[in-house]
């Protein structure tokens, strides 16, 4: 008999339902937790988490602004913009690299082993297989989707006129951004302002844009107009490389400059580069020889002595000196004349471009005055062209010359100067002894049209008076006519100009057989309007300057001469044979004339100078003849203001600082930290300040600081950020 046990059985049902209770609780406990969560992610963090959501799906896509453009005087374009193809790949997504690559290799016409090569190494991350590749036809390419390979398209510069302007234009890099000359130097204006889009992906992993977010607009790079006249370019171009090769020189430099405005009309060097086709090889031809390279100037360095010894009333171009029979020692150091006399005029000195009558007129000069004028010609100290690089060159101080060196110098050794230097001295002279600053920069103008930035004639100083300045013009007038620049002559135009011969170092000696040749000419010498400067480095046909560098001079102008719009270029007035038209063009050119700038000018220089230009003007007081010749009352400011036109009939006004306030008047220091080296100079010197720079760039810093009160016509030094 079988009895059921009921004891056993109640322990078993219990610890079944035990266990089944356990489980529960701890399913309730987890579900719990999961409403807890749920509740964490949907309720109370749900904007965290639809940001971590939203970042997982949008990108957020730069939107490249169009690079401005860079022109020329008469808008013709130097550069435009392109699209160019590029191509990533990420080899670890590319499934079958052999198909890949033959249809790469019939896109671009390369081999075909060239991409398969790399893309099957598994070695190495994305990378770009072609970069700003220039191809008409895509055959598909921007179309095909192909995993791991990504094909867009990437802004890119095609430089209009080839090598013309090259070194002035400059390049820009694979990013677009500029590498040399106006393209780097203006690259913060040129490049704009980048804008974006949101992006987000789709369910396939495709982008589109995300209507919910509001997309900002790029900025497009400001245009700048440049000084340059292409045209001017071009002639200075072909005539300098005609005479590079025709004498066997092996470089060359020229720059064609305004006379009374400083700009540049033509700047460049032999050889030269086309930035659409870089090679290794272009390198030398790269950079801008006309301000980077510095140089002993030889005989256009005679200037110097000569405006000072006229200006100081030392001696009178027809005052004689004894030159030696050709041959004179300095300090057991020869002086040689290549044209031997026994005694010269002042005036036959210049002409004869001799050594010796230089260096004893330099005697009479002594150091002090020599390193004064030299200085105040601009040499030792930059120009503040808008372009990187410049070399400012070595003068000496009186503290630093030796035995021998104002003679050395005074011809042209010992010091080293750059071929822009020497241009706007020889300027100052055609210019009624006014220095001028030079500039390549015209305006820079935003997309819209609106006028950021617009450059004036800017005077630096006068450097000697309109008198000294008229017997230095006679005296290069003299050098073409009869001396040893005759090759430079211009049949119906006069044409005032120097020499000059410089022997080479060549370790560390003076060579016998390694020349510098140069000239410089400006015209027509009765009323100077273009000025040009021709240095050829170690010409092997013939070495003096005369024959060498004034022959490709007297190219370059003759072909200049039949553009009659180029800065109001006239020919010698023999050749106009109606007086009456004559005097119609002179009162058109008149109308036409651009002010200049005058403030900050003592007002006897300012009066001068509208004098010479016949330009009618009046003062906003009356000054004594005592104030008039004083050194204390300049032009505060004028009306119409600098590079206006003045109408017809109307009068300049002259606006004049008062002399009390002027020798002990405060002004307060401006603040231009963070402004671009361009715009604080130009601020400052529009306020009368002296500027000192250091460095190149965005300025960081300055002293004294802003805020300051100072003494008018203070120096200001500013600290600038270097930019690479």
């Amino acid at each position: 008999m079988t009895f059921y046990d009921f004891k056993n059985n109640e322990k078993s049902f219990l610890s079944v339902t035990r266990r089944i209770n356990y489980f529960m609780i701890i399913l309730l406990v987890f579900l719990g937790v999961i409403i807890i969560k749920l509740t964490s992610i949907q309720i109370l963090d749900s904007e965290k988490y639809k940001i971590i959501a939203k970042k997982q799906s949008q990108t957020r896509e730069i939107i490249v602004p169009v690079r401005g453009g860079i022109f020329d005087r008469n808008m013709n374009s130097f550069v435009t913009n392109v699209f160019r193809v590029s191509v990533i790949a990420d080899p670890y997504k590319i499934k079958n690299a052999d198909s890949v690559s033959t249809f790469l290799a019939a896109v671009f016409g390369k081999s075909k082993f060239e991409y398969l090569d790399r893309l099957e190494s598994k070695n190495t991350s994305a990378f770009y297989l072609e970069r700003k590749a220039e191809i008409s036809d895509l055959k598909g390419l921007d179309t095909l989707k192909i995993e791991g390979l990504d094909v867009f398209k990437e802004s890119s510069r095609y430089y209009n006129y080839g090598s013309t302007g090259s070194q002035i234009i400059g390049y820009n890099d694979l990013d677009n951004k500029g590498v040399c000359g106006i393209e780097l130097a203006m690259n913060k204006d040129l490049t704009g302002k980048e804008g974006y889009m949101i992006s987000r992906k789709d369910g396939r992993g495709f982008k589109r844009p995300d209507l919910n977010f509001i997309q900002k607009e790029p900025e497009s790079g400001a245009n700048v107009i440049l000084t340059i006249d292409k045209r001017v370019q071009q002639i200075a171009e072909e005539e300098l490389a005609a005479g590079v090769k025709s004498f066997n020189a092996t470089r060359g430099k020229a720059l064609v400059v305004s006379v009374k405005t400083g700009e540049i009309l033509g700047m460049c060097n032999y050889p030269s580069y086309d930035p659409n086709n870089i090679k290794r090889e272009d390198t030398s031809g790269m950079k801008n020889a006309v301000i980077s390279d510095i140089y002993e100037p030889g005989s256009t360095f005679k200037l110097i002595t000569a405006s000072a010894i006229l200006e100081e009333k030392l001696n009178n171009p027809q005052d004689v000196v004894n030159t030696e029979n050709g041959s004179y020692k300095v300090f057991g150091m020869d002086i040689i004349d290549s044209y031997p006399a026994s005694s010269l005029t002042f005036q036959q000195i210049i002409e004869r471009s001799s050594n010796i009558g230089v260096a004893k007129l330099s005697q009479k000069l002594g150091a002090e005055r020599f390193f004064k004028y030299a200085r105040d010609y601009g040499f030792g100290i930059y120009t503040g062209i808008e372009l990187n690089g410049e070399n400012k060159g070595y003068l000496k101080r009186p503290l630093d010359f030796t035995n021998g060196s104002l003679e050395f110098m005074s011809i042209g050794y010992q010091v080293a100067v750059n071929a822009l230097q020497l241009t706007m001295a020889y300027a100052a002279i055609a210019n009624n002894g006014l220095l001028m600053k030079p500039y390549i920069v015209k305006k820079e103008v935003s997309p819209d049209g609106s006028v950021i930035l617009e450059n004036y004639p800017s005077p630096v100083r006068q450097v000697i008076s309109t008198e000294t300045s008229k017997k230095l013009n006679e005296m290069f007038l003299g050098v073409v006519e009869r001396g040893t620049g005759t090759d430079a002559k211009i049949e119906g135009l006069k044409v005032a100009g120097k020499t000059g011969t410089t022997q080479r170092l060549i370790e560390g000696e003076y060579s016998s057989n390694s020349h510098i040749s140069s000239f410089v000419g400006y015209f027509p010498a009765d009323n100077p309007e273009i000025i040009i400067t021709i240095i050829l480095d170690d010409p092997k046909n013939g070495y003096y300057g005369g024959k060498v560098a004034a022959p490709v001079f007297q190219k370059i102008a003759s072909r200049i001469m039949g553009f009659n719009d180029i800065i109001n270029i006239y020919r010698d007035e023999s050749i106009i044979e109606n007086s009456d038209k004559k005097e119609t063009d002179k009162s058109n050119t008149e109308k036409e004339r651009v002010l200049p700038n005058l403030v900050n000018l003592k007002v006897k220089d300012a009066i001068d100078i509208l004098n010479e230009r016949n330009i009618k003007y009046e003062l906003d007081k009356e000054l004594n003849s005592k104030e008039l010749q004083g050194k204390i009352v300049s032009v505060d400011s004028q009306d119409p203001p600098p590079g206006s036109k003045l109408e017809e009939g109307k009068k300049l006004k002259l606006f004049i600082k008062n002399s009390s306030t002027e020798t002990a008047g405060t002004v307060i220091v401006p603040d231009v930290r963070k402004f671009s080296l361009r715009r604080s100079i130009n601020k400052l010197v529009s306020e009368g300040f002296i500027v000192d720079v250091n460095g190149s760039g965005e300025v960081v810093d300055m002293f004294p600081k802003p805020g300051n009160k100072v003494n008018t016509k203070s120096k200001i030094i500013l600290f600038c950020k270097e930019e690479n």
